[in-house]
């Protein structure tokens, strides 16, 4: 946990640049918070950036976020993101920086899915 919390801001968009790559669709980087509250932090949260995607496949067929949710749910490792308002949101700062492969991997998975659909 502590590990996750010292990553400057500036590492974590340069891996979520990465994962913004991997998926073909209206997906950008923007500003957001990561909560770290429970036991002697409640409520406290942190900067960070996240991955917002908006829409998928080359096309531009409107997905809702719940959709593209349960799809990374559903890979052989289950990735799990959150919904706000239109936009499922992926945080880097929750994901070990070795682990990045198994994102990669699962947002492959769904642009590869979105393409086809």
């Amino acid at each position: 946990m502590w590990r996750m919390i010292s990553v400057p801001v500036e590492e974590i968009d340069q891996r979520a640049r990465l994962w913004a790559q991997a998926i073909d669709g209206e997906v950008e980087v923007i500003d957001g918070e990561t909560m770290i509250g429970g036991g002697s932090l409640p409520g406290g949260t942190l900067p960070t950036r996240v991955v917002a995607i908006k829409k998928g496949g080359k096309r531009k067929n409107p997905v809702v976020a719940q959709e593209l949710a349960r799809r990374l749910r559903h890979q052989e490792v289950p990735v799990i993101g959150r919904i706000s308002g239109n936009l499922l949101l992926l945080d880097p700062r929750s994901v070990l920086p070795e682990e990045d492969d198994i994102i990669l991997q699962a947002l492959h998975n769904i642009a590869a899915a979105l393409k086809s659909s």
